[in-house]
């Protein structure tokens, strides 16, 4: 029995608010009888989900210019439905009754649930066991100084707040701790989204934060257990945690290793593999473990939480691929709506506090950083920008205040305020973090963006991707035919591209060259892909320990394939690489046929070419064989050079002439031209004003050729030949011919370049990435000869008339180059650039 009911039969009277809820699902009449549809339960909820979707997306998309996360498009969504803004009128006002709220409050929560069930099947139990000693230093510190002060900044809000109203306010400390708790806490999710949009996830601040967002998240674990049994009874306390924590160990140490036993025993594992069966029992036991942790005293989210950690990976992956879309993209708008409809922003009084909390517990926040940040070395834009992003909520602090609020240890005004504190707080993370990583400040400005103008007895910086293994073989060699005995060390950047499954965090993992063990400062080794990952570092610390002149530094990169390419540029310029190889994504086989890897490789690939910071080489490898030289000791390997014009063809040159510095290279530089009698395509001719396009292309090409042949003359490695064609079949039959005479062909890719020769044979492209020559020679069953497309690093800002005047000779020249950009197509104002793709 209700307890004022109680009361009032021992006649003690207390002023207590009765709620009726509406007990009809729906009725069978209709609108066409007279009845209102929208006073059932069913036809309401159905209106509340439609309003709350297309308002929280349609924020969401309007707001995402200013790079804010999705909560805040939701939770604003919520505030605008509810009393604070449309629920005042007379349309909206019926919207969201207090007799309906029991039915859409019990779909948020139960999308909660689910929600947490989510996170739980994303999370590696063995990760959190590697978290490293720095990560949980920032994480103590950045949650018990701001729960202190929060503590503090609780009983002085509600002093001034009794001071200055009439109405006392009766403050407890249950209250304060989940005021302080709401406002310590991080939200891992919101940081890592943030991170992710902004591009600047596998950045020194992005593997920085990510660590501690992850640490902090699990603290708020702690608080939760803590804090809410505390809050609903301070006597029993110590039972609810008990028996609570008793449950998390039972289900890790026994459930765990039954259910893979079970699971191992009936199915082989694969996705198709498991039946519905599979899914019905894990949505069982998923309400199930909820339950049991509600009715120990905690909240039914942590036994959500704990039943998706305790599930088989491989079932894991299954389920947040079936799962998330639906949980996230439409029932977690409606928790977070649901929350922002309790709002009632006329309850605040003050919004002078409410800008003063929000300072204040930010910079609470960034000072607790600063520190352990001046012990770790960690630059001041760094630790502030570390700081500011510990100060993002997400489902934790409303849970929490949710908490409050519904066992009345939180006024309707605490949680007013709270709800729009958290808004402004995770609101303004995104916009300032932007300001101060922006791509043109995010790493500093280099020279060396290409190989034609860096000094050939200067240091080649290359960053070399690896797609598995079966990679390594073929950059080895590419390697060991492009080191010199003489000047010009180089320093290699390898770095394993690992498809981030599920939802995790993306993470960038840097190896040690020298010992076995992994320099990153948050994870050690054993991740999905970790003994691949193993035998490709071994590889290559095994090369570098036999060759003087080159120095390796391996990397993993584990993110989703879409965001792959921007992690590759990011790296790429932070580096402050001149040369990009990326693998072609396509194998060759032993008959040789070119079937297709992974379709993802590609994509990657066209993005890094629309974006790369530097020089980018496509490497089609069919394998670098060795053949006898002209001494019987030594082994030359034959690299032929097809050269047609253009700025791609002049950096594919600058690195051929590179390796034919080494002494086991014999180099041929194949120049095609055109006859003198070929017309240019219809229309081209009119494309610039003072002279011809082809005779500007052979203006740029004749300079550079002409500084090469004098620069090597007597050179007994080094072969040029030339061969006039009269139109593209000719081509075709050329590159056929020599196709089985060379191991290694370098070519330009001549992107937004047209010629006589190439003109026609566009069509038969297969793959426009390579260009019409290194398509040809790629793509021929008949081939034997590895093959390396060069696509050159343009400024954005350079036009022809540039590409003219610049002296193209000088491979020891310093002609500085700052931004990016591709040629597109030429044109009497300059080089066109493509479009970035985010």
């Amino acid at each position: 029995m209700d307890p004022d009911i109680e009361n009032a039969e021992h006649n003690e009277i207390n002023n207590a608010s009765i709620q009726c809820f509406i007990l009809n699902i729906t009725k069978h009449n209709g609108i066409w009888q007279g009845d209102n549809p929208f006073t059932e339960s069913l036809p309401l909820l159905v209106t509340q989900l439609a309003a709350i979707l297309i308002l929280t997306r349609s924020l969401y998309h309007l707001l995402k210019p200013l790079r804010q996360p999705r909560i805040i498009s939701d939770i604003l969504g919520g505030i605008l439905l509810g009393p604070s803004a449309l629920g005042t009128t007379i349309y909206f006002a019926d919207l969201f009754p207090t007799i309906n709220v029991i039915t859409v409050e019990t779909l948020a929560y139960m999308a909660l649930v689910f929600h947490m069930f989510l996170v739980g099947l994303e999370i590696d139990l063995n990760v959190i066991g590697r978290i490293s000693k720095k990560a949980i230093s920032f994480t103590v510190t950045g949650l018990l100084f701001p729960f202190t002060v929060g503590i503090g900044f609780f009983y002085l809000l509600h002093a001034y707040w009794e001071h200055d109203q009439s109405q006392g306010y009766e403050v407890n400390v249950q209250g304060s701790f989940l005021w302080a708790a709401a406002l310590a806490v991080t939200s891992f999710p919101v940081v890592s989204g943030i991170l992710s949009d902004l591009k600047v996830l596998n950045s020194d601040i992005g593997r920085l934060a990510m660590p501690i967002a992850l640490v902090s998240d699990m603290g708020s674990w702690v608080l939760i257990v803590i804090v809410i049994p505390f809050c609903a009874n301070p006597t029993n306390a110590p039972y609810i945690i008990t028996t609570t924590i008793a449950y998390v160990l039972a289900c890790v140490y026994t459930f765990r290793p039954f259910l893979a036993w079970i699971i191992r025993r009936t199915s082989k594992g694969k996705d198709q593999n498991y039946s519905k069966f599979y899914l019905c029992f894990v949505l069982v036991g998923v309400v199930l473990s909820a339950f049991v942790t509600d009715v120990t005293g905690t909240h039914s989210i942590v036994g959500a939480f704990v039943f998706g950690l305790i599930l088989p990976t491989e079932l894991a992956l299954v389920l947040i691929e079936r799962f998330e879309y639906f949980v996230s993209g439409l029932l977690m708008p409606v928790f977070f709506a649901v929350s922002g409809v309790r709002v009632d922003i006329f309850k605040i009084s003050e919004w002078r506090l409410v800008l003063l909390i929000v300072v204040w517990l930010c910079a609470v926040k960034i000072i607790s950083f600063l520190p352990i940040s001046l012990v770790s070395d960690i630059k001041p834009k760094d630790s502030f920008a570390l700081g500011l992003l510990m100060n993002t909520k997400g489902v934790w602090a409303i849970l929490i205040i949710h908490t409050g609020l519904d066992r009345g240890v939180l006024q309707d005004d605490d949680y007013a305020v709270m709800m729009i504190t958290i808004l402004l707080m995770t609101s303004i993370v995104a916009p300032i973090i932007a300001a101060i990583y922006k791509r043109t400040n995010l790493s500093t400005r280099y020279e060396r963006r290409t190989i034609q103008h860096a000094n050939t007895e200067a240091e080649l910086r290359i960053l070399a991707c690896i797609h598995s293994f079966c990679s390594v073989p073929g950059i080895l060699k590419l390697l060991d035919v492009s080191q010199t005995t003489q000047n010009g060390h180089i320093t290699v950047f390898t770095l394993h591209l690992v498809e981030l499954s599920g939802c995790a965090s993306a993470m960038l993992i840097v190896h040690d060259s020298q010992n076995r063990r992994f320099e990153d400062p948050v994870f050690d080794p054993d991740y999905g892909d970790s003994s691949e990952t193993e035998k490709i570092v071994n590889a290559f610390r095994e090369y570098d320990n036999k060759n003087r002149n080159i120095s390796i530094q391996s990397l993993t990169a584990v993110s989703p394939f879409v965001a792959m390419h921007g992690d590759i540029c990011s790296l790429a310029e932070d580096k402050h690489a001149t040369f990009l190889i990326l693998p072609f994504h396509k194998r060759a086989t032993k008959e040789g046929n070119l079937p297709e890897i992974n379709a993802a490789f590609r994509d990657i690939n066209k993005n890094v070419l629309l974006n790369a910071p530097c020089s980018v080489g496509i490497y089609i490898d069919r394998g670098l064989q060795e053949t006898a030289g002209a001494k019987s000791n030594n082994k030359i390997h034959q690299i032929a050079m097809v050269f047609l014009g253009g700025p791609d063809d002049c950096e594919a040159l600058a690195y051929a002439w590179r390796m034919a510095k080494n002494p086991g290279v014999r180099l041929t530089v194949i120049r095609l031209l055109e006859m003198d009698t070929m017309d240019f395509p219809n229309g081209k001719a009119s494309m610039l004003s003072s002279r011809s396009y082809l005779d500007r292309q052979r203006e740029i090409a004749d300079e550079y050729i002409n500084e090469f042949r004098l620069r090597t003359v007597g050179e007994e490695l080094i072969h040029y030949e030339e061969k006039i064609l009269l139109n593209g079949e000719e081509l075709a039959v050329t590159l056929k011919e020599i196709e089985n005479k060379f191991e290694l062909f370098i070519v330009g890719r001549r992107e937004g370049l047209e010629s006589p020769l190439t003109t026609l044979l566009v069509t038969r492209v297969d793959c426009p990435e390579l260009g019409v020559i290194g398509d040809l020679l790629a793509n021929s069953n008949s081939a034997t000869g590895s093959v390396l497309v060069v696509q050159r690093f343009i400024d954005s800002s350079q036009g022809i008339e540039d590409l003219v005047a610049t002296p193209r000779s000088s491979m020891h020249g310093t002609v500085r180059e700052v931004g990016s950009g591709r040629l597109s197509t030429v044109s009497g104002i300059g080089l066109g650039m493509y479009t970035r793709q985010k």
